[in-house]
């Protein structure tokens, strides 16, 4: 087991108590959806710099998406899907 999870901190214990259900909801998507792209960059024998190029974007841009704590936008996550070979939204009825 990671060291990680045996960490325990009165501060960080504060922090996590104030976030609300929404918040963290939030934030579990944001990190699901960084995974998706991980696994999509993976999949295709990429690595992050081969994404930023077919996007035409910085690496450090690519670094922020899958932090899972950036904010993409609409049009981003199509061009993502389209050069991945993914799907990350389902915009089905």
């Amino acid at each position: 087991m990671l060291k990680s999870n045996h960490y325990s901190s009165k501060t960080l214990s504060e922090f996590l108590w104030q976030i609300s259900q929404r918040e963290q909801e939030r934030t579990d998507k944001w990190m699901r959806l960084a995974a998706m792209i991980d696994e999509g960059i993976k999949a295709k024998g990429w690595k992050k710099s081969d994404l930023a190029k077919a996007l035409n974007k910085r690496p450090s841009e690519i670094s922020k998406w899958l932090s899972g704590t950036h904010n993409l936008k609409t049009d981003t996550l199509f061009d993502i899907e389209e050069v991945l070979n993914i799907r990350l939204i389902n915009l089905k009825n």
